[in-house]
C-alpha cells in the first residue's frame, strides 16, 4: 500500500512554498498557485540571514521580505539525494534507509509506490511541472507511470563542460571544478532552467491551479560563472571564513565514505 504525505509535513511544506508564490492568490482562493524553488547546496551566506558580510543577494532578500523566513531550519541529511527524498516523501532518511547518492526512492520497496509531493498536488487538481533538479539526478525515471510530474522542462544538466578541468586537485571527478566559464550567462544551465519555468508560468491554463517546481543547480559544483560575476568579488578583497588546520582530526574515517559504502 502507498500512503500520502503526513498532513503536518504537508502543512510545513505549504508554509515553506508560500515564500515562493509568483503572485499572491486572493484570500478567497481555496487553491493558490505554487512556485516551488529549490537551490542546490545554498547555505546561509545570503543577505537576509546576515550569513556573510560580502553577500550580494538582492533577489533573495526581496523574496524573504515578502514572506516568512525560518531561522532555525535544517536539512534531513548532509547530502543531496537523501535530503530531496525526505522533502518529497515526508519520510526521514532513517526510515527510508536512503543515506547516499543512491538508491532513488522508486528503487526500494518502502517508497516504490509512495505518493510524493508533486503527485499529491496532481491528485488534488493541480497541473504539475518540473524543470532543473528537483529529484536527485538519475534517481527518477521520467517515463515512469505514474509520473512524478505531469510535465518536465529543461533539466539544465552540465553537458557543455570546458575541454579540461580548471582545478586538477584534489578530486579527479569532472564536476568537482570551479572557474570562469562559460562566456555568456545564457549558456549556464540555470539560465535554461529559469527560462523553462518562466515559459510554463506564461502558459498556465486559466482556472487550473499549478505546482511549478524549478530546481537551480548553482552553487552546486561545478561552480562556473561568467567573468562579470567574478569581477564583483576581487580575489584580494574576498573575506574567507576561518578554517582550523586540524578541523577534520576528530572525524572518524568512516564518515568520509559512509555515503559511498
Amino acid at each position: 500500500m502507498h500512503r500520502p504525505l503526513h498532513p503536518l509535513f504537508l502543512a510545513s511544506l505549504t508554509l515553506t512554498a508560500s515564500l515562493l508564490w509568483l503572485e499572491a492568490a486572493p484570500a478567497t482562493h481555496a487553491r493558490p498557485n505554487v512556485l516551488f524553488i529549490a537551490v542546490d547546496d545554498l547555505n546561509d551566506w545570503v543577505g537576509c540571514l546576515n550569513g556573510h558580510p560580502q553577500a550580494k543577494t538582492p533577489n533573495l532578500d526581496r523574496l524573504a521580505a515578502r514572506g516568512t523566513v525560518f531561522l532555525n531550519a535544517h536539512v534531513q541529511a548532509p547530502l543531496c539525494n537523501p535530503s530531496r527524498a525526505s522533502l518529497l516523501t515526508g519520510l526521514r532518511p532513517s526510515t527510508t534507509g536512503i543515506h547516499g547518492l543512491a538508491p532513488g526512492i522508486r528503487a526500494i520497496p518502502l517508497t516504490r509506490d509512495w505518493v510524493t509531493l508533486p503527485q499529491y498536488f496532481a491528485q488534488h487538481g493541480y497541473a504539475t511541472f518540473a524543470c532543473g533538479k528537483i529529484f536527485h539526478d538519475g534517481s527518477i525515471a521520467r517515463n515512469r507511470t505514474p509520473a512524478e510530474f505531469q510535465a518536465w522542462g529543461d533539466p539544465g544538466p552540465y553537458t557543455n563542460l570546458p575541454p579540461r578541468k580548471f582545478v586538477t586537485t584534489p578530486d579527479p571527478i569532472k564536476l568537482m571544478d570551479w572557474g570562469i566559464y562559460p562566456d555568456r550567462d545564457e549558456d549556464q544551465p540555470d539560465w535554461h532552467i529559469a527560462t523553462a519555468a518562466i515559459q510554463r508560468l506564461r502558459q498556465a491554463t486559466p482556472g487550473q491551479p499549478f505546482f511549478i517546481a524549478a530546481g537551480f543547480r548553482l552553487p552546486h559544483v561545478p561552480c562556473y560563472a561568467t567573468k562579470s560575476w567574478f569581477d564583483k568579488f576581487p580575489e584580494n578583497e574576498v573575506q574567507l571564513p576561518p578554517v582550523l588546520d586540524q578541523d577534520r582530526a576528530d572525524v572518524p574515517p568512516f564518515a568520509w565514505y559512509l555515503h559511498w559504502k
